[in-house]
This record gives C-alpha cells, structure tokens and sequence, in this order.
C-alpha cells in the first residue's frame, strides 16, 4: 500500500532484492505491506526497474531510485545506479555529494582521481555544505597534492548466495553436468517460463529441478537475473543468450538481443548473425544483416569457417541482402568531400558545385569532377 494505492507483488521476489522488505514479509506475512513517505510513481519506478521489464536507469529516475534504494538496503540497485553515474556527467559536487549520501564509495573515489591538484572547485551552494566531514577532508587534501586514492575495481559477480541452501533459496536447480546451485523457484519463474510450468505442474513444494543449460550457461542466467544482474558484454553475451533461450526467458533474450543489434556492440556482423541463428531468433536476422553495407562483406562472410554451421534460414536471408545491395547503386564506392574518405553510404545526396543544388541521382556518379557527395 502506498498513497492509499496498492500494489500487487510476489513477496518472494521483492525478498531477493531487500533484505528490509523480506523482514517484514517474514515478521508480518498476513498483512500488506504499507510503505510510509515515499511516493507511489516512485515505488511504481523502482519496481519496473528491478522485475524482468529491464526498465534502465537514466538521468531522471536514478535521482528516484538512489533514496529507496538506500533505504531498503537494494544493493543491487544501488549498484546499478553507481554504474550509471560513473558514465554520466554531472556537475563535480552533484556526484561527490551522491556519492557520500548513499556510501557509492567507487564513484566517489573516482571523482577524488579526476581531481588535480590545485584545480578549482566551487566550494560554494548547498551541495558543499552537505558534505559529510570526512568527505570534505578528502577533498581538502586532493586540492593540496595529496595523492589520488587507489581505484576500486567493480566488485566482481559471484555464486556464493547459491551454493548453500536458506530460507529464501530453497529449491535446487542442476545442470547438466550435475552442478546443483539453489535458488527461489518463484524469483526464477518470473524470468523462465521454464520454470513457471515446473510450478503450474507441480502439486508439491518442489525439491529440485533440472535445467536444459551446461554448467557455464547456468552460471551466466542466475548472474543476468539476480541483483545486481549481471552487465552484458562482448565476452558474456554468448551463455547468457544460449540460457535465455533455452530457459525461455522473453526479457533476457530481448536484452541480449537489443545489444546483439546495437551499433556500439564490439561484434562482427557474422558472429552476431551466429548467435542469432544458434538461438533461433530468425525474425530478428534481417534486422542484423541491415549493418552489411556492401556486398563484398557478405562475400567475406560466406567464407568464414563457420559458415557451414548457419541454418538455411540464415543463409537465405543473406542472399535477400546480397540481393538488395547489388541492385542498390547509390552503394558504390565514392569519395566524400567532408570527411575526405572513401566510403559506401546507405544512401548519398549529391550537392552541384555551380548550381549548388541537391540530387539523390546515382547518375552523377560517373562524373564525380562535377558533383561532390554530401553524407
């Protein structure tokens, strides 16, 4: 209940992420909740960002999020937010002070690093009276050649919390190869419709369940859905793809997906085509292949050695886009006059040096001494 409002949540769920939540759950478990002094769009904000919708934090709801973060002890959300603010600008005293209100000791000290000695800082406004005493120390001694203080390096994930079964992980999930980690089924059922059947279908309180993942993508999807959920990359995409998919997990396999997609994803455009395949995401292929912009590319990519490996689906849809490339002209190589580089534009308008008039015309291509390309 929040506002004279009530909000509907799994007690289980909400115990995995706060410890204070979970107490009152256990002290009262009869009655509903009643959170005092917060208000109720921001519980509705923190709730989407922790439960499977993968709501990200942004540089509006992390000032919502970091106060009931703190306040309930969501260390894994508190660690979300710290992420967010190391890569976000903000003015220098804004992050310090975050940083000592809610204890984000990394993103402090890393503020303490972009310090140098004797630069300016506004020692002024409300944020610097704010300040505890022992941050205003630290600063004070920066600003007078101290040294910077040794970076932390972000705590690494660990299986600690599954290895031993609690009142709250209580129920054994075995891979393949026989490794038994425990977890709470019905925090896993929210992200695996693998597991919310194993629940409709059992009349019992269930001991142990089998995975179809090894051991290693077991790994990956208990990290990617538990606080503070595991941060994709290039190098943890593969397993935690290969677990989405064979977890059934619609809002993991749409994370991974979103970053499979990504331009900034460090991927070539074949291995993330593979993946794809692999997990039978065949729909989101010709969304893939849209990053080839030359048909020599695909060539190339015919001649990787896992070529053989890709479903006839996939080979198909990149003979559509070998198809669209070769009948698209405006794909030629041509010299663009603002970056002084040689390149193939997905589309190119051509600007007339005299007339100064644009045209989309492939035809002024054969004479490139007239026109010049805008990109």
């Amino acid at each position: 209940m929040v506002e004279n409002k009530r909000l509907y949540v799994d007690e289980h769920y909400i115990s995995v992420w706060s410890p204070v939540l979970r107490a009152w759950c256990v002290e009262c478990p009869d009655r509903e909740l009643i959170l005092a002094n917060v208000q109720y769009d921001h519980v509705v904000e923190m709730l989407e960002c922790i439960h499977p919708t993968y709501k990200s934090v942004d540089d509006q709801s992390v000032h919502i999020l970091l106060p009931l973060a703190y306040d309930y002890q969501m260390d894994g959300l508190l660690h979300r937010c710290e992420c967010f603010l190391i890569n976000h600008n903000l003015p220098f005293l804004e992050k310090v002070w975050i940083a000592d209100r809610y204890k984000l000791n990394r993103l402090l000290i890393l503020c303490l690093r972009e310090m140098r000695p004797n630069c300016k800082v506004d020692l002024t406004g409300s944020r610097y009276y704010a300040l505890s005493d022992r941050v205003k120390v630290l600063l004070l001694e920066r600003l007078h050649g101290a040294p910077a203080p040794e970076e932390i390096a972000e705590p690494p994930l660990d299986m600690e919390m599954f290895q031993r079964q609690t009142d709250l992980f209580f129920t054994g999930v075995r891979a393949k190869a026989g490794r038994i980690y425990y977890v709470n089924p019905y925090y896993m059922a929210a992200w695996s419709n693998v597991f919310q059947e194993r629940i409709y279908c059992s009349s019992s309180a269930m001991e142990e369940v089998f995975c179809p993942c090894s051991h290693e993508e077991l790994k990956a999807f208990l990290m990617a859905v538990h606080p503070p959920q595991l941060r994709l990359n290039e190098q943890n995409i593969g397993p935690v793809l290969m677990a989405a998919c064979k977890m059934e997990s619609p809002a993991l396999l749409k994370k991974c997906a979103l970053m499979l997609l990504a331009q900034q994803t460090q991927l070539s455009v074949f291995v993330r085509l593979s993946l794809l395949d692999r997990c039978f995401l065949h729909e989101m292929v010709p969304q893939c292949l849209l990053m080839v912009h030359r048909p020599e590319q695909l060539i190339q990519m015919t001649q990787q050695s896992t070529y053989d490996c890709l479903s006839t689906r996939a080979r198909a849809a990149m003979l559509d886009r070998l198809a669209v490339l070769l009948e698209n002209p405006g794909l030629q190589p041509h010299h663009c006059a603002r970056c002084k580089a040689t390149s193939t534009c997905t589309s190119v308008t051509w600007m007339c040096p005299q007339c100064k008039t644009y045209s989309t015309d492939p035809n002024l291509l054969r004479h490139p001494t007239q026109s010049q390309p805008n990109r």
